[in-house]
């Protein structure tokens, strides 16, 4: 390597070496390095400033014995703020979806949508609620009342769930077991099922062996039923022991 090179360098180096110098000077005497340009930052004194307060606070609150972690520095950290419901719309409100109160409790369910308003099911009764009561969120759907304040809201107008009506289907050949029970259409025992033959279905009622077709059979939860009442069926059947009757 030249002289001339060894030279360039050297000054390089020294240049470098007076600006770094100049700078320490600089922060010493407490104003900004010699030359620099502001860049609207923070300043090196005040940022450690508000450390050393930081951790004044937590060694204040160790000694206090409070639990503490290191996490318990960080309070410069924007805390993250819980996503914030919407109001719902009439789309937005389906038969079946839960409702739940401002603390996230479910205090409802949609039953359906009537016109401006829905219909809840709240437990054992059904209230009615406007569309702009409600408002949604990732979550579902909510309200923005307690669960104990919703039940003070629909306690004048909410009425009883009325009883579901039983249903009632179309009995089939498995169905038919000897010994079963049949209802007429009021629920009183006529008779029990004999048999399954090819054309019907032989009952046995009051001592008498009455043949029905299949299609005069229904079924619900309870059991086999017919769909006329007692005094029809003794009536259609009269007094034949061998009395056929379908339909």
């Amino acid at each position: 390597m030249s002289n001339r090179i060894i030279r360039v360098i050297l000054v390089s180096v020294g240049g470098t070496a007076l600006a770094l110098a100049s700078a320490a000077s600089a922060q010493m005497a407490g104003g900004p390095p010699a030359g620099s340009v502001p860049t609207g930052g923070p300043r090196s004194q005040d940022v450690a400033a508000s450390n050393r307060q930081l951790d004044s606070d937590y060694n204040t609150l160790a000694g206090r014995g409070v639990k503490v972690t290191n996490k318990s520095r960080d309070l410069t950290q924007p805390t993250k703020k819980k996503p914030s419901a919407v109001p719902a719309t009439a789309a937005d409100i389906q038969a079946g979806m839960v409702v739940r109160d401002v603390k996230g409790v479910q205090v409802a369910t949609i039953e359906r949508l009537d016109g401006d308003d829905a219909v809840v099911m709240a437990g054992t009764k059904l209230a009615k609620l406007p569309i702009n009561a409600f408002g949604k969120d990732k979550a579902g759907l909510m309200i923005g009342i307690t669960a104990a304040e919703f039940q003070t809201a629909i306690a004048g107008s909410s009425v009883p769930v009325p009883p579901k009506e039983p249903e009632i289907v179309a009995a089939t050949a498995a169905d038919m077991n000897p010994g079963a029970q049949v209802r007429d259409s009021e629920g009183v025992p006529i008779g029990t099922v004999d048999k399954l033959v090819d054309n019907g279905v032989v009952l046995l009622t009051d001592g008498k062996k009455v043949k029905l077709a299949l299609n005069s059979f229904a079924k619900d939860e309870k059991g086999l039923m017919i769909g006329i009442t007692a005094s029809e069926f003794k009536a259609k059947i009269g007094g034949s022991t061998a009395a056929t009757t379908g339909g």
